[in-house]
């Protein structure tokens, strides 16, 4: 199923990423802890990148992989849009373009 093929990978990249934070950062975690410096906010980005992880999964499982390809693109193009509105970015000219061809595949394949 996909919450126990989920749970396996978890459990894998868990172990690599303890293993990079011992060899990296041990000394620092066992002086102030693991979740030294964590706040609400990167709970926060936590919790949204599991819930997103889980979402990939599911919609791999019910759809395809060009469709989460196309709403990951998707994606992008709207976290720029809304960056642009409300934080004043302003996105290259070669940005807009692949915005445009992503838009238009959308399009396309729908």
């Amino acid at each position: 199923s996909v919450w126990v093929r989920n749970v396996q990978l978890s459990i894998f990249g868990l172990l690599f990423g303890l293993a990079g934070v011992a060899y990296r950062d041990w000394s620092h975690v066992a002086k102030f802890g693991f979740f030294a410096g964590w706040d609400a906010l990167v709970c926060a980005v936590v919790v949204d990148v599991s819930v997103g992880g889980l979402l990939v999964a599911v919609v791999v499982k019910y759809a395809d992989n060009i469709a989460k390809g196309f709403a990951t693109s998707m994606s992008i193009v709207l976290s720029t849009l809304l960056s642009s509105i409300f934080l004043a970015f302003s996105p290259s000219p070669l940005f807009l373009v692949g915005a445009a061809l992503v838009i238009a595949a959308t399009v396309l394949y729908a």
